[in-house]
């Protein structure tokens, strides 16, 4: 089962179109120099779009193929441009940034993550300018923290697994101030759909 990981496509980086659709390759990048839509050294290491997913509900978006991807290959790479924010600095952070836009707010915090365990687990990291914010949860994924975990088919859509991102308290409280499911309770509530 895919669950709604609750990330919508609104990008105010992007734009509200929520017909959007972007290539990420390296090539086009490196070919293109064009650093005003996306950094010039994107973390996808594939070729990948971002398109709508109406299954998950109107404007949320995911991740696809735009060639086959072989198993076991690494498909993400983390670059200095994943904002961390330590979690006793995510409330001025989201002040300063955000204001009183709650919506702009849970939308932040839909496209970020927690990760767990060794102090990792009190930092918010958000990757506002880079396509992977919009990667879905599945309970069959097709991709793993270290690469893909199959054979992956043009067209078809890039997921993970939400169940090992971090979900501590901090996190959880923050999120249901705004009305958000943190990455975990997204993997546990699609459990429930199987």
């Amino acid at each position: 089962v895919c669950a709604n990981s609750h990330k919508p496509c609104h990008e105010g980086r992007l734009g509200r179109d929520h017909n959007i659709r972007i290539v990420l390759t390296m090539a086009l990048f490196e070919e293109s120099g064009e650093s005003n839509i996306f950094p010039t050294e994107p973390a996808f290491l594939v070729p990948v779009e971002v398109r709508d997913t109406p299954r998950y509900g109107v404007g949320h978006c995911g991740v696809f193929a735009t060639e086959p991807i072989k198993a076991g290959t690494k498909f993400w790479v983390w670059t200095d441009r994943v904002v961390q924010i330590r979690r006793e600095d995510l409330d001025d952070y989201l002040t300063s940034n955000f204001g009183d836009d709650t919506e702009a707010v849970a939308q932040f915090l839909r496209q970020g993550f927690v990760l767990p365990g060794d102090g990792k687990d009190e930092v918010f990291n958000s990757n506002p300018t880079d396509a992977g914010r919009f990667m879905n949860h599945c309970n069959d994924p097709n991709c793993g923290p270290n690469g893909t975990l199959r054979d992956v088919e043009r067209g078809e859509e890039l997921t993970m697994d939400y169940a090992f991102h971090g979900d501590p308290e901090w996190y959880r409280d923050i999120c249901r101030r705004y009305g958000v499911l943190t990455e975990a309770e997204v993997a546990r509530e699609s459990t429930k759909l199987q």
